[in-house]
């Protein structure tokens, strides 16, 4: 049987504990006991460790600076519910309801989270480090200046969420959709973003450094300045995609697809992009000394003004691509196709 907790803010002048802001009035069922215990030692110490809160519903209540550490609140309801500054370390928070709460400040470090909803939650310079957080729903959250370090967040939902200066470094997100998020200074060096949906995210200073891209859908995104360097993003779709400025050396972009992108003026030197298609590609005053480019989709490719000292374009297929201006000096164009292409002289 579902056991209800509820926090009425009509009931204040009953009991007048102003903990909460709002007092507990509870419904006396069959094995309410234990967790009726539990609800009155938070709301008169502000402190309940290990507490059985399951099932709880708390939505809207006051909980600032609340010690729930290692507290049960499986599918509570705390919609709306104001946790600033909580500690909510190793708590059990699974498929708990947490739409449009306050977590900003809270610290969630190895929560239990898969499946929670989080919808519009302010979860701004909280701390979630290695908590577990699978299939949670976070979309539009505000998760500015928040750790998740190690996190696990395979599946999460993050869709339109706000993401600048958040830290996901050597966290997993395999499979998590980050469309139109904005993510200006947020880091995920080493991150795991296999399979990842990104398409249109937006923002500068992103830190991608030795993070795995692998298959990952970049459609459109905005990531001028970013790093990416050591990054690995076999099969990867960069299509239009906006990468001015940015560093992705020593990365393998085996397959991918970066058609129509713009890498004015990006370092790009020992780069693998055997295979990968950058048809129509913008890499004017680029710099990709030693990339390899063996078997690459290269047609219309501008490559004027770049650095193209000792690249390999085995076989690629550079009809129609421009290299005016370029240094080419020991780049090796066996087998390549080089029809309608400006190439300068050695």
């Amino acid at each position: 049987m579902k056991r209800v907790f509820r926090w009425n803010g009509w009931s204040v002048g009953l009991l007048m504990l102003g903990i909460i802001g709002g007092i507990i009035g509870t419904e006396a069922r069959p094995g309410y006991s234990a967790r009726g215990r539990h609800l009155e030692q938070l709301q008169e110490t502000q402190a309940c460790r290990r507490c059985d809160l399951e099932d709880a519903d708390l939505s809207g209540a006051q909980l600032q600076g609340v010690d729930l550490r290692g507290a049960n609140l499986n599918q509570a309801n705390l919609e709306g519910a104001n946790l600033e500054g909580a500690n909510l370390e190793g708590a059990i928070l699974t498929q708990t309801n947490l739409q449009g709460a306050n977590l900003s400040r809270a610290t969630v470090v190895e929560g239990q989270l898969g499946q929670a909803q989080l919808q519009g939650a302010n979860l701004t310079q909280a701390n979630f480090n290695f908590a577990r957080l699978g299939r949670a729903n976070l979309e539009g959250a505000q998760l500015q200046g928040a750790q998740f370090l190690s996190a696990r967040l395979n599946h999460v939902n993050l869709a339109g969420a706000d993401l600048a200066g958040t830290d996901f470094r050597s966290a997993v997100l395999n499979g998590a959709d980050l469309q139109q998020v904005r993510w200006s200074q947020a880091n995920f060096q080493g991150a795991s973003l296999r399979e990842a949906t990104l398409q249109g995210s937006s923002g500068f200073g992103v830190n991608l450094n030795r993070a795995n891209l692998v298959n990952a859908d970049l459609t459109e995104v905005r990531l001028s300045e970013g790093r990416l360097t050591g990054a690995v993003a076999v099969g990867a779709i960069f299509a239009d995609a906006d990468l001015s400025g940015a560093a992705l050396n020593l990365g393998d972009f085996q397959g991918a697809d970066l058609s129509g992108a713009n890498l004015q003026g990006a370092v790009l030197s020992e780069i693998l992009l055997m295979g990968a298609s950058l048809r129509g590609t913008n890499l004017t005053y680029s710099y990709l000394f030693g990339a390899n480019l063996t078997a690459a989709q290269l047609q219309g490719t501008r490559f004027s003004g770049a650095d193209l000292r000792g690249v390999l374009f085995r076989g690629a297929d550079l009809t129609e691509a421009d290299l005016t201006d370029a240094i080419i000096e020991g780049a090796d164009f066996t087998d390549a196709v080089l029809t309608g292409a400006t190439i300068p002289q050695v």
